[in-house]
């Protein structure tokens, strides 16, 4: 038997809806029916079978975690990714995915002591029209040239400060945030796919948690107690940055802690404690992911 070699790997110079999103760690896609229609037995001994309803979605993991809110609001486009092909030269060694409309639904954010920062996101991709099945939303092209590598800011590996208001939290160990719009979609009469994809920002959900070693006590409470039973104020970060650039200041506002918890453990050095939270909104000052009174901001530290 003749020797084959199909294999390829290494998502790389991810790009989706305008934005750069170095440091990429996964690429998935999911492509298929919604729909899959199955006959009853009537004497059959398999079902006769229709399917409707194409679709592709997916999710990008990346380290480039500082364009998180970019990536949620901005104007939806294309998805370009490349992969290395095995065993070919570099100069033609590259496939190219390009994935069309991709709309952003969803980005969590996650932070853990010790390594880099990470975004995932969410996409379902829209039919520009009704004609549009997989292989429209999903092209590929072989044979392509080495992309140009895309630098990420990357950092996170370490939570310097954190506050919820006027109270500090100290020895954080873990921060994860993530925004979830309603997606609503549609297919009829001669579609083939979704022709209509809406991520709404009416309804979104933010919500996140913190898992911290401090043990501090005050009116004979627990610090992850006293987070419960305060007010909603900012969750206010400060992020070391990767190579000595300038920290990033991550700022929730309104957050709301609903639940706590600690685990203590002998096989662990210190107990641990975390806090779950959500944004709580101000009918006086609404928030919103753009605009004067943000649901979180990202910025240069000061």
């Amino acid at each position: 038997m003749a020797t084959v070699n199909n294999r390829v790997g290494i998502p790389q110079a991810i790009t989706i809806n305008g934005i750069d999103a170095g440091g990429a760690m996964t690429a998935s896609v999911q492509a298929g029916f919604d729909n899959i229609m199955r006959s009853s037995p009537d004497g059959l001994q398999v079902p006769v079978k229709d399917k409707e309803i194409a679709f592709v979605r997916g999710s990008i993991v990346t380290q480039d975690w500082i364009h998180a809110v970019e990536l949620i609001t901005a104007a939806v486009g294309s998805y370009i990714c490349y992969e290395r092909r095995s065993g070919v030269a570099e100069a033609t060694g590259y496939i190219k995915h390009t994935i069309t409309n991709p709309v952003i639904h969803r980005v969590s954010i996650s932070f853990s002591k010790g390594g880099y920062a990470t975004i995932t996101l969410d996409f379902e991709c829209r039919a520009a029209d009704e004609t549009e099945g997989i292989t429209d939303m999903w092209a590929m092209l072989d044979g392509q040239a080495a992309p140009t590598y895309l630098p990420a800011a990357r950092g996170g590996y370490r939570v310097v400060s954190c506050a919820h208001g006027a109270v500090s939290i100290y020895h954080l160990t873990g921060f994860n945030f993530s925004l979830a719009l309603p997606l609503v979609k549609a297919c009829n009469d001669g579609d083939v796919g979704y022709t209509c994809v809406d991520a709404r920002v009416d309804g979104l959900t933010a919500e996140g948690s913190v898992n911290f070693q401090d043990g501090s006590i005050t009116a004979g409470a627990l610090l992850c107690q006293q987070l419960i039973t305060a007010a909603k104020a900012d969750l206010v970060l400060t992020i070391r940055q990767s190579q000595g650039a300038t920290n990033k200041v991550v700022t929730i506002a309104n957050a709301d802690f609903n639940n706590a918890g600690s685990n203590s453990d002998a096989g662990s050095p210190f107990t641990g404690y975390n806090a779950a939270f959500d944004v709580a909104n101000d009918a006086g000052t609404p928030l919103t992911l753009s605009g004067a009174n943000k649901i979180i901001t990202i910025a240069d530290a000061v």
